[in-house]
């Protein structure tokens, strides 16, 4: 599926009041949802197997990491990073102030770079994943205080 069509099946889900997007084409499956305090859609899952035929029922997803109220999550799974290229400075540093909207980490998945940005203003306390490290979805990446 072109990177295109995905952004904008992303911009449809977004002006939309609908919670998650499953679309199935050319072999590929690709479900768009909406995650409660986190940026508006980001990619969860690709599969390269046709969808099924009949209904399936739904299953239990496993329970995500706990995490405070001051860590701020990956979005998805995939690889950190912590500068916006090599030999580049990073976007944040312990005990750095950021307002709100601030980019604080990139995560990488199949080729696609999404930003995890600062949700509210505060001091950086901690960055709680290693760069180029794999991440899972809600896994705690920063760790911002007031």
């Amino acid at each position: 599926m072109e990177q295109q069509r995905i952004k904008s099946l992303i911009d449809l889900l977004q002006a939309s009041d609908l919670s998650e997007l499953t679309l199935s084409e050319a072999g590929c499956t690709l479900t768009l949802a909406r995650q409660a305090g986190m940026p508006p859609v980001t990619p969860m899952a690709v599969a390269s197997a046709p969808a099924p035929m009949a209904p399936v029922a739904p299953t239990e997803q496993p329970a995500a990491p706990a995490v405070s109220n001051r860590d701020i999550p990956s979005p998805l799974y995939g690889i950190l990073h912590l500068t916006p290229a090599p030999g580049e400075a990073p976007f944040v540093t312990v005990g750095q102030r950021v307002e709100a909207g601030t980019v604080l980490c990139i995560v990488e998945a199949m080729k696609m770079f999404h930003q995890v940005q600062a949700p509210q203003a505060g001091v950086v306390e901690a960055l709680l994943a290693e760069a180029g490290s794999e991440v899972d979805a809600g896994q705690p990446l920063v760790r911002i205080g007031g």
